[in-house]
Parts: structure tokens; sequence; C-alpha cells
């Protein structure tokens, strides 16, 4: 993906994630690798559905500003830790989702062996201790769990997924939150019944098709 292919891309992942609520105002941020020293990332305190490529920020491995009309955003360390620590991951995406949220303010990993998609497009999602937004602390709460998963909870904050590619990172995201909103309300309803053992190892080995066994 070219600059230009990754600024448009941005855009587009920003109107659908404002769409969708989730994130609201200036909630949330997002990023790509350009190559192996730039990362294109979001800009502060903007609404991520009113966002123009101009808008952009380009960023150096450790956060510096290289380029860009506005201050990057201000949780752009969080990014850059899950790109030191996964190679193969392109493109990282920090919300509020609602839903997800819920979880992460209650500091509950989200439950798996519910449902078919949660199980084989994300397998597992921890919650990382909080610390305040914007700092290196913050950053590294995710470490423990960087290898084990590609979407996790922010205690007391939000979500972070990322991927191969925006659109990948994004989809994590948006899955997540229907799936914790569907959890939500199935907790409203009655007792939620769990897969077996059988089922659930059936469904590990269709997430080894869907996704490279590295990531």
């Amino acid at each position: 993906m070219s600059e230009t292919e990754a600024r448009l891309a941005m855009c587009e992942i920003g109107q659908r994630m404002y769409a969708r609520q989730l994130c609201a105002a200036n909630d949330g941020n997002l990023s790509c690798r350009l190559d192996a020293q730039r990362v294109l990332c979001s800009p502060t305190l903007m609404c991520k559905g009113l966002m123009s490529p101009e808008d952009l920020c380009i960023v150096d491995l450790e956060g510096n500003q290289l380029s860009g009309c506005r201050p990057r955003t201000s949780e752009i360390l969080l990014h850059l830790a899950v790109y030191r620590h996964r190679p193969d991951v392109r493109a990282v995406v920090h919300s509020h989702a609602p839903h997800a949220t819920a979880f992460a303010i209650c500091r509950q990993a989200v439950p798996m062996g519910i449902m078919p998609e949660a199980d084989v497009f994300l397998h597992f999602v921890p919650v990382a201790p909080y610390d305040r937004p914007g700092t290196q602390q913050f950053a590294d709460t995710i470490l423990p769990y960087v290898q084990q998963t590609d979407v996790l909870l922010l205690a007391n904050h939000g979500v972070v997924s990322y991927g191969p590619s925006l659109e990948r990172a994004y989809w994590l995201t948006e899955i997540l939150d229907a799936y914790c909103r569907i959890v939500i309300l199935g907790r409203q309803v009655g007792s939620i019944m769990e897969l077996d053992a059988e089922q659930r190892a059936a469904l590990r080995a269709l997430r080894s098709e869907w996704q490279p066994p590295s990531s």
C-alpha cells in the first residue's frame, strides 16, 4: 500500500468507526506502518469521522513527529509498542467501543466458547492493567499479552486491535464489540450456554485456516 492509499484507507476506517459509534467526539486513534522507519497515524483531538488525508501525521519509531499539520495522537506510544514486539503487524486501531469497554471497566476478560465467530476471529481477549493513557508505562501494559492475541482490552479505558492491514485490525474491533453486545444481552435473557470442548476444538482448526500461525 502506498502512502496515498494508506491515508485514504485510514480516513475511510475512521468514518466507519464513527458511524458505528465505536468512538465518540475525538475518541480513538489509528496507525499503519509506511516502511521500516515511519508510521502514519491519526492526529490528536479530531473526530475520526471527519479526518481528511492531509490531517494525518507521520512519526518515527520513537514517536517523534516527522510531518503533519496537526499534532500526532497522544497515544502513539501504545501503537509503537505493538509494532516493536509484533513485526508482522502493519496496522493498529484503538477505540472506546462501548460494549467491549463495558468489560474493560469491569476488568473482566471477554468470555469465549459461546459463539463460533468469537472463537475463530478473537480467540483470547485479555485485560491489560490500567495506567494513565499517553505514557510509556501505559503502552507497556500490553506487553505480556501482545504475542498471544490480536485484540485486547485496556482496563478502565478501551480496546486495541492490530493486524496485517487496517481493514483486518478494524474488523477485530467491530467483531469484538458486536460479540460483547450479544453476551451482555444474552446474560439479560437467561443463562448463556457454552460450547463443549469438542466443538471448541473444531473452531480452533478453523482459526488456523483464517490467519497465519505467526499471529
